[in-house]
């Protein structure tokens, strides 16, 4: 039976009754302040100006810097797959996550906007977002990630499509001092971190951090390479990978600046692209460079301006040998410089303005192959992005505000958008915020999708860009003292999808073939109480249709759950363990993967004075067992590989030594 909108009708009618019956059912007692800290955290990320999750004009969810302490989270993949409703996956050569359904092998994550402070880091030539172990970056450094689910073009433009991933680094007053982290685990990984920050005088800081890793990998067979010719299978030596990464900041008075570095080397085991199996040379280089500096300067009682100027610089190196003639290898560059003002106008105590600006000139968008025949092709697409966008908050009666906003982008290659956001958020008591959102965010096509001609790709300079259209419903209710539950019920609809097709003679095209249409609800339930356990149980389920053919979406998880629960023990003991279950994935080939269910765990010991190890006063100590009873799962592969799912690790250690000055 075709799916219609009987489902997501259902789900906003029953959301709305179960956030009336605790309402009339429930009174909230005393303070805690773990739960007030948490509700009380202000954040940027949602509206370009500062302001509480209950206040945003979206589904948010911010990850503490406790938590990922809690939970020995060892990168920013593994710290999103606690949100619910995001997944992970993993092709041995790059991580990938997706969200409410939607996550398409090889996508290289461009349709989720990664930030860090406040700056873009999807690169410039496929809108790439690393989110694993591509972007090395040291998460003792980060203060807290603040994610915004849903469209958010309004305020960001393209790539907002799903959600809005901000990560927010330590001040030098905060980390204040020295901080050394030696790292050991599974698969020969080495790992060594620093994080160092300290005051300067009354008015500013400085703070500074890094990442160095070294993983030699293990061995994997693939059945589908399983002859003489290929090793049977076996890719020995090959799943490699090593990377730095850095950042360092300065505040004076309300001037800042930041810069930032990451390099990742990585092999490729799976034979991806045809390339020779069982080749340790098989590999990628992906590498940037960013930095910005911002001011906010207060213009009287009732204005406020934040500016910045920012740049990038990106580049990567594929190395693909062949079985023949000499290795196929290919390259990118690209370069950008841009500049964004905001003005927000307290026009009185019921109503907020917020008026933008921002240019961004990509100076170079180079993509080269070189090929087994030795020669050599190169296509440089520079192109430059002009945006306005405004932003209205008005507070319609006590409880009750309305937010209105819209967007326009002129690329100048011919992608233009304009991209509106509405809001209505109500708080009908202290203890209830009920939001219902529009937004309408998009995607233009990236370099290598519209305009790049090469021997792999065919230019496709028609190519228009993606649309998505969400409505949401979302609603949070604080019960007694230490419960906070939340639930936000979607449907969205896709349309103007790029995927790949056969161009011929081993290319591909990228055209707009597909649309989609998807509903789901989200649910979960935080128990932070007084004492030293506290616990969180989310669920979602998402149905993700193919229009017009029905067919449910590859890489579309229909269910998954997560339980988790934390403990600070005596003399400094810290356990946490999570369990995540996740129904199973179409894949491209048709059949679906299996569901699988994962277990993970980490055990914290920072010694205390009263402890019997006081003389490690100054250390901490952590273990971090991921999969800890070795459940073999897969998920799906791209197009780029024989395999239709690729296996993921089983169980790994990770031992890490922290001792701070």
């Amino acid at each position: 039976m075709k799916w219609t909108m009987f489902a997501p009708t259902t789900g906003f009618a029953a959301v709305l009754a179960f956030a009336a019956t605790v309402a009339a059912q429930t009174t909230t007692t005393r303070a805690d302040p773990s739960l007030d800290s948490l509700l009380n955290t202000r954040i940027s990320t949602a509206s370009k100006y500062s302001q509480t999750t209950a206040e945003a004009p979206a589904s948010v969810t911010i990850l503490t810097s406790d938590e990922i302490k809690q939970f020995g989270y060892r990168n920013l993949l593994e710290t999103l797959e606690s949100i619910p409703g995001f997944y992970g996956s993993n092709d041995r050569n790059y991580p990938y996550l997706g969200t409410r359904g939607f996550g398409r092998p090889t996508d290289y994550n461009n349709r989720i906007l990664l930030l860090v402070d406040g700056q873009t880091l999807n690169e410039q030539m496929w809108g790439s977002a690393m989110v694993g172990t591509d972007f090395p970056m040291n998460l003792d450094a980060v203060d807290r990630i603040e994610v915004v689910r849903g469209p958010s073009s309004s305020l960001y433009g393209t790539s907002a499509m799903f959600a809005v991933v901000n990560i927010i680094t330590k001040t030098g007053i905060q980390l204040d001092g020295l901080s050394v982290s030696g790292r050991i685990g599974s698969a020969g990984t080495r790992e060594l971190g620093m994080t160092s920050g300290r005051a300067l005088g009354r008015r500013g800081s400085i703070a500074a951090s890094g990442l160095v890793t070294h993983t030699d990998g293990t061995d994997h067979f693939y059945p589908e390479y399983d002859s003489p010719a290929t090793n049977f299978g076996i890719a020995h030596g090959a799943d490699w990978e090593h990377s730095i990464g850095g950042m360092s900041s300065i505040t004076w008075g309300n001037l800042t600046g930041r810069v930032g570095y990451r390099s990742r080397a990585k092999g490729i085991p799976t034979g991806a692209y045809d390339t020779k199996f069982d080749d340790p040379s098989a590999s990628t280089v992906d590498e940037t460079l960013w930095g910005q500096i911002g001011i906010q300067r207060e213009l009287g009682p009732t204005f406020r301006v934040n500016a910045r100027l920012y740049g990038d610089r990106y580049r990567y190196e594929g190395l693909y040998p062949a079985d023949s003639g000499g290795p196929d290898s290919d390259g990118a560059r690209a370069t950008e410089f841009g500049a964004e003002g905001v003005l927000i106008w307290e026009a009185s105590s019921r109503n907020r303005l917020t008026v933008g600006t921002e240019l961004r000139r990509i100076l170079q968008a180079v993509y080269y192959e070189q090929l087994p025949d030795g020669s050599r092709t190169r296509d440089d697409e520079p192109f430059s992005v002009a945006s306005v966008f405004a932003e209205n908050e008005l507070q319609l009666f006590s409880r009750l505000s309305l937010v209105a906003g819209l967007r326009f982008d002129e690329n100048f290659r011919g992608h233009d958008a304009a991209t509106p956001r509405f809001a209505l958020v109500a708080t009908p008591d202290r203890a209830t915020t009920i939001k219902a959102l529009y937004g309408h965010a998009y995607r233009a096509p990236s370099t290598a999708e519209a305009n790049i001609t090469s021997s792999f790709y065919v230019q496709n300079p028609s190519i228009k860009p993606e649309q998505n259209r969400t409505f949401e419903l979302d609603v949070q209710r604080r019960i007694g003292s230490p419960l906070l539950v939340g639930v936000s019920v979607f449907e969205y609809r896709l349309r103007d999808l790029i995927d790949q097709v056969d161009a011929g003679n081993g290319a591909v095209r990228f055209e707009n073939i597909d649309a989609s249409h998807a509903a789901g609800i989200e649910l979960q339930v935080d128990a932070l109480p007084s004492g030293p356990v506290s616990g969180r149980v989310s669920y979602a389920f998402q149905r993700v249709k193919t229009d017009p053919a029905g067919e449910t979406l590859t890489n579309s998880p229909q269910q998954i759950a997560r339980f988790a629960l934390t403990s600070k023990g005596s003399f400094g003991v810290r356990p946490a363990v999570e369990v995540r279950y996740e129904s199973g994935r179409r894949t491209i080939a048709g059949p679906s993967t299996t569901a699988f269910t994962r277990t993970d765990a980490n055990i914290g010991y920072t010694p205390s004075v009263a402890s019997p190890l006081r003389w490690l006063h100054g250390a901490d100590l952590s273990l971090r067992v991921t999969n800890v009873f070795d459940v073999a799962y897969a998920t799906p592969g791209g197009v780029e590989h024989r395999q239709s799912a690729i296996k993921q690790d089983g169980r790994t250690f990770l031992f890490r030594l922290d001792w701070q000055h």
